[in-house]
Parts: structure tokens; C-alpha cells; sequence
């Protein structure tokens, strides 16, 4: 596969291409997540070329006489236990064998550490059982799907939304980097870019997420946080410790930061410090 260097304005457009490519194989396929890496970092160059090759093998007019199945259809309807019926001690040798009829079907699924064999369990038989696939048996294309899409945690999504923003604002690269925030839904972004910009670096970024109640829709989170700001060389660097406040909104099964505010920028004199 080959990858050609491109300017920031193309990376631009290449990156709009993939949301729209993958906007088009979830309506037609009816998946909830395409091209999806955990743990690693994909170029946009590279996940364009996959996404073009995922969209080249979905011919419309044939979808149209392809029916949508369950996912326990799909995988042969085998014979399996309800997860009432099994002890702790049967639970992870049925799980071995339901996630092996997955995996022989290109299917796979996540989940966070904090949930238990049994209820992994009962989220593969009776949720992700059920679930529709286009019934493409002989397709070499898989199936990603992730627990949180069927039974949100809104306290640890909402908090890890909340440090991806801070891991983000506080980068030495923050203005390449910001393009993977959703800037349009920011409401205080040009208050956070005059703020950050009035600094050359910040450094010794200590913070921690206070524990909340998060309801869906919309929450506010809140973090102990401190830093040392830098205007410029040889300059003492600023340091600001306090309380950063995050309001989100939960939307299309994701949370997003709307506001942030960190200590310092309600500081009307820390453009001239």
C-alpha cells in the first residue's frame, strides 16, 4: 500500500473523505463503528485507502437483496448456555467457546477491564446475539463492536473524553493535534486558543479527574489540575493551580467537551504577564 506525503490542506480533505466514507458504509451496512484501531495511531492517508477498499466491496444495488440477519444466524445458531444456568467457575469456558464462533466469523467486540467474565458473557448472548449483519457469509471484511455502544459508562467515557482535551490543550503540537477535537462544538475555542497562545510551552501538566454522577445528555466534570506556563525563554515560567471545569454533551453515543475553562483564563492580565 502506498502513502504520498501531503500538505496540511490536503490532509484536511483527506480526513473529511474518510468521515464521509465512513458515514456511507455505516448507512448501508448498518455497522456501528468502521475501521476502528484501538491502540494505535492510523494516518489518514493510510485509513483513507482502507476505507475506499471497504467502500469498493458495498454494491448498493446488491445490498438492496441482502437481508440483515442476527449476528447468532450468521454465525451458525449453535447451541450455547444461558448465562443464568452456568456457575462462575463454568462462565469462562463458555465464553473461550462463543468467542472462538466469533472470531471464525470475522467478529470481534471490546470491552472496558472493569466489566466481569459473566456479564461479557451476557452481553455476547443477549445482546450482540441479536444484533443485525448484513448476511454476507463468504465476506473477508470483519465486524468491530464495542460494549460501550450497547450499555454506556458515562462516568468513565466522559472522563477519558475530559483527558484526551487536556492531554490535547497542553501538547507541544496542540495546533495540529486540535484538528482531532471537534473545534465547531467548542464554545469557548477562540478563549482557549487566546489563552494557550499567549504561552510558548506549558510544562509539569499534573491533573486529576474528580469523581461524579454522570447522567446521560449533558454533565459537568470537574479536575485538580496545575501547570507552569512559559511566555518565553528565559522568563520565569507562570505557574496556575486550580480547578478546571469541563461541560459535555452526549450525543450520536459519544461525549463531547463544549466549554473548558482552566485556572489562568479568567485572568484578564495573563496576556502581558
Amino acid at each position: 500500500m502506498s502513502v504520498k506525503k501531503t500538505s496540511e490542506k490536503d490532509d484536511d480533505a483527506i480526513r473529511f473523505e474518510n468521515e464521509f466514507l465512513k458515514a456511507k458504509i455505516k448507512a448501508e451496512t448498518g455497522a456501528l463503528n468502521v475501521l476502528v484501531f484501538p491502540g494505535k495511531k492510523v494516518s489518514p492517508e493510510i485509513e483513507n485507502e482502507l476505507l475506499k477498499l471497504l467502500a469498493s466491496d458495498v454494491d448498493e444495488e446488491e445490498l438492496d437483496d441482502i437481508e440483515d440477519i442476527p449476528i447468532y444466524d450468521f454465525i451458525g445458531r449453535p447451541d450455547y448456555i444461558n448465562e443464568n444456568d452456568l456457575s462462575d467457575e463454568q462462565i469462562p469456558i463458555e465464553l473461550e467457546y462463543v468467542n472462538g464462533l466469533l472470531d471464525a466469523k470475522n467478529i470481534i467486540y471490546s470491552v472496558l477491564p472493569s466489566v466481569d467474565d459473566r456479564m461479557v458473557y451476557k452481553f455476547v448472548t443477549e445482546d450482540l446475539f441479536q444484533h443485525p449483519i448484513l448476511n454476507l457469509p463468504d465476506s473477508e471484511i470483519g465486524s468491530h463492536y464495542f460494549y460501550e455502544n450497547f450499555h454506556p459508562d458515562h462516568e468513565y467515557d466522559s472522563r477519558k473524553t475530559c483527558e484526551e482535551f487536556i492531554d490535547v490543550y497542553f501538547s507541544c503540537d496542540f495546533d495540529k493535534r486540535i484538528r482531532d477535537l471537534s473545534m465547531e462544538d467548542i464554545r469557548n475555542f477562540a478563549e482557549l486558543c487566546e489563552f494557550h497562545d499567549a504561552f510558548e510551552e506549558f510544562t509539569n501538566v499534573k491533573f486529576e479527574i474528580i469523581d461524579a454522577d454522570v447522567a446521560p445528555v449533558e454533565c459537568i466534570r470537574k479536575a485538580t489540575i496545575s501547570f507552569d506556563a512559559l511566555k518565553s525563554a528565559g522568563i520565569k515560567p507562570i505557574h496556575f493551580e486550580g480547578e478546571a471545569i469541563f461541560e459535555l454533551e452526549y450525543e450520536n453515543k459519544s461525549w463531547t467537551v463544549i466549554v473548558a475553562q482552566f485556572p489562568g483564563m479568567t485572568e484578564a492580565t495573563y496576556a502581558t504577564m
